[in-house]
């Protein structure tokens, strides 16, 4: 070999060891961004403007549901009044309320924020609070609602929610009073004279303890104490299954005296606990008893964290009294469902309003959902509620009443 060809492989072989050194240090370098390396997020797709066009925003958007990732953008309609929303938002708040509700907004001052209004004026006062907050990576639509409206895309209007879930007129059951007023306040199981002191009652309610056994039971916004109420008292004496195998009946047994549904019954001719899981008000056979645990076990209630088939307030042994009412006359369980889901809406109405926002907002209107899912503890129960109320955030309606778990 001549001494040219040696000093060419010798010089090759330095440019590959050099070669091998500069590629060691770079991947030293860049280890974790190779280590981590995913397919692209949903705030990757955003400019670094702190506009959005409508375009822009509506491909990122659809983007969220098509890429693997968790979501990570806060998507917040912050217009005030209420004039709709848009597919997709997390959350409302108004665009001068952002200090008031910092609890709603993330912990993370880098997390991506995108907001919007109607016209982009509100978003825009809102981009600058929230900056002043010191969050770094906040977005709004550029001409709001109206400009995205013009580009085509549709907007939700959630303003006829409560009318959905609350309607004025209420809602009529498929099952009657019959003679149970009059029964009750025979059996001692309510004082008449206590109970009209402490139950506002109209004519119709009224006509309820005279045993017209063609009443229906409704319920609307202005009688919903007095159903729950009078359900309760029968929820009370009925002698149930629930009190037998239920938690009452088993782990509770012997303590069944200290609940708000038993003790807290204040309405009855001396010791409420004397008609307790005594009387036959409702015939029910065996099955049927069956199947009112069943029903009763998958229907929870926002004030505590408990099924109907542990009734220790109120409102669960009022809905345990509905469900064997409409067990006893052969009412499907899914139009049970349905009708729970009512009575527990006016008796909880920020819950279910709640409820039907979020399901709004994720394509499916209030009459189409599931009510023995909705009924079920990861939104009906206490803890449920919390989790829901989380997630939604402020709502832009009037929710300011309901009853209580005492009469």
């Amino acid at each position: 070999m001549t001494r040219k060809k040696r000093k060419n492989q010798n010089l090759i072989k330095f440019l590959i060891f050099t070669g091998l050194i500069l590629f060691g240090f770079f991947l030293g370098n860049n280890l974790e961004t190779v280590v981590n390396f995913q397919l692209p997020s949903k705030a990757s797709k955003l400019s670094a403007s702190e506009k959005l066009s409508s375009k822009d925003l509506k491909k990122v958007l659809e983007d969220e549901a098509s890429l693997p990732v968790e979501k990570d953008i806060t998507f917040i309609n912050v217009h005030t009044p209420y004039e709709g929303e848009i597919a997709g938002t997390d959350t409302f708040i108004e665009y001068d309320s952002l200090i008031a509700n910092e609890s709603k907004l993330p912990t993370d001052k880098n997390a991506v924020i995108v907001l919007y209004c109607k016209s982009g004026n509100m978003s825009t006062q809102a981009l600058s609070t929230l900056k002043n907050m010191g969050y770094k990576n906040v977005r709004h639509l550029e001409g709001g609602m109206d400009a995205w409206k013009k580009q085509g895309y549709d907007l939700l209007d959630l303003s006829s929610l409560p009318n959905q879930v609350l309607p004025e007129s209420g809602f009529e059951l498929p099952i009657s009073w019959g003679d149970l007023g009059p029964r009750l306040i025979q059996l001692g199981v309510i004082d008449k004279a206590k109970f009209e002191k402490a139950v506002a009652m109209g004519d119709a309610e009224k006509q309820i303890f005279e045993g017209r056994a063609d009443i229906p039971i409704r319920i609307n916004a202005s009688n919903s104490q007095f159903v729950v109420d009078l359900l309760w008292a029968l929820g009370l004496a009925q002698k149930s299954l629930v009190y037998d195998e239920g938690p009452m009946g088993k782990e509770y047994k012997g303590q069944a005296g200290n609940f708000a549904s038993t003790g807290g019954w204040t309405l009855a001719r001396g010791d409420a606990m004397s008609h307790y899981n005594v009387h036959d008000l409702i015939a029910l056979t065996p099955e049927q008893h069956r199947k009112v645990m069943e029903i009763a076990s998958n229907v929870y209630r926002p004030c505590c964290g408990n099924h109907t088939a542990f009734p220790d307030c109120n409102h669960g042994m009022a809905a345990l009294a509905a469900i064997e009412l409409m067990v006893a006359k052969g009412i499907s369980d899914d139009e049970i469902y349905k009708n729970v889901l009512r009575l527990n809406s006016f008796w909880f109405p920020s819950n279910y309003l709640t409820a039907a926002t979020y399901f709004a907002r994720q394509g499916t209107t209030w009459d189409k959902v599931d009510a023995k899912l909705v009924l079920g503890a990861d939104y009906s129960s206490g803890q449920g509620a919390a989790v829901l109320n989380q997630k939604v955030g402020p709502l832009p309606f009037d929710t300011e009443f309901g009853g209580s778990c005492g009469a």
